[in-house]
């Protein structure tokens, strides 16, 4: 039997962006989605509700939280399915079609890490939105899941975040996103050591850090490398919200750095390399994947660089301590701590056949958690169950 889901979710905003992506191109089996688009937009199955969707986007939304926006959509035809990912919804005549909602991780970590929300504004400001949500029946992945059958984080740390804000434990799940599993690469007999940074958000995924540390492993290593990729280290902040986590001087520091080290050979930038190119060339050409990031929802690029067998250096915040086990699968640092970074680059550098040891229980520990193949058949229970219910 075949189910006919309506998906809504953003479009181009940064990883959710890239998880609708991969939704829309990889169902679970025996699933065919109908894809509302971005804001504004419907399909032919569900006419988006423009006058609604506005006034929600600019009344309610500056009312409540700043979060990913409102979709209003007026469902034209009936589904099996609804899936709304992301967003708060305001959904009409569904005539009891089940409704799944699901997020990377949870509204007040954009609001506490990102923004720097104090516990006490959070939680006034969840208490006046689910007041209005309710009013207006919008539905919510967080604070109104009254009328949602199923939601679903990508991790348990986010599913504990949730729930300590008032999230329904009984409708709250964990789904581990999936990724296209790569060939194994080969990286025995290689001269260079090339540490590989991913991110487009260069301060708070901590490039300041990592050109810092990386002046002092390079000046022990004449075989290392740096390649940043995805980012312009001269614009520290895309969300024009977030608050700053680089103190002045080590942002000063950084252009001169980065330029002596371009110089020099030892380091190259890359400001976009589409998905094509970076799963072709760039993920197999590195040794190890460093991203001490200071606040973060998910993680995908790591996850990403596990598959590869990249041996992964990342912070313990949000999920990084659940999708790397040190010394298992990566190594963790403090995040600003750039002593501690400086010493776990140095020592990968320092010995290829460790890195390569951590690199293969990377690459096993994404095999256990997060093929495309395992997020399918999760995904697809969980749609059973809600369809059930």
């Amino acid at each position: 039997m075949t189910v006919h889901a309506l998906l809504i979710g953003p479009q181009g905003h940064g990883g959710e962006g890239v998880y609708m992506e991969s939704l829309r191109q990889g169902p679970p089996a025996g699933v065919e989605y109908e894809s509302a688009g971005d804001f504004h937009r419907g399909t032919p199955g569900a006419s988006c509700a423009v006058v609604r969707e506005v006034l929600l986007n600019q009344v309610v939304h500056r009312l409540t939280i700043p979060d990913m926006g409102f979709r209003a959509l007026r469902l034209r035809r009936p589904f099996d399915l609804v899936h709304v990912h992301a967003h708060r919804a305001s959904l009409s005549r569904l005539r009891g079609t089940p409704v799944v909602m699901s997020e990377g991780s949870s509204s007040a970590v954009y609001l506490g890490d990102y923004l720097g929300w104090d516990p006490a504004r959070l939680g006034s400001s969840y208490r006046r939105a689910r007041r209005i949500y309710r009013l207006l029946g919008i539905r919510d992945r967080l604070l109104a899941l009254e009328h949602v059958s199923r939601a679903y984080v990508f991790s348990r740390w986010a599913r504990d975040v949730n729930l300590r804000w008032g999230a329904d434990p009984d409708k709250l799940e964990v789904v581990y996103p999936g990724f296209e599993t790569p060939e194994p690469v080969d990286r025995g007999g290689r001269e260079q050591f090339t540490f590989l940074f991913v991110g487009r958000d260069f301060e708070r995924k901590g490039g300041f850090e990592v050109v810092e540390a990386f002046e002092h492993v390079a000046a022990e290593h004449g075989h290392a490398r740096l390649l940043l990729v995805g980012c312009d280290p001269t614009d520290p902040n895309p969300d024009r919200l977030a608050r700053s986590w680089v103190p002045p001087q080590r942002r000063r520091r950084a252009p001169a750095a980065i330029a002596r080290l371009v110089r020099s050979g030892r380091l190259s930038v890359l400001r976009w390399v589409d998905q094509e190119r970076l799963r072709r060339d760039v993920f197999p050409a590195a040794d190890a994947f460093v991203m001490p990031t200071h606040a973060e929802g998910f993680g995908f690029a790591s996850v990403e660089a596990m598959s590869f067998g990249l041996p992964v250096i990342t912070s313990p915040v949000g999920a990084g301590r659940e999708i790397v086990h040190e010394e298992g699968s990566g190594l963790l640092v403090a995040p600003g701590d750039v002593d501690a970074l400086t010493e776990t680059m140095a020592r990968l550098a320092g010995d290829a056949a460790a890195s390569m040891r951590i690199g293969a229980g990377a690459r096993s520990a994404f095999l256990s958690r997060f093929t495309r193949e395992r997020f399918q058949e999760t995904l697809g229970d969980l749609y059973r169950r809600a369809m059930a219910a």
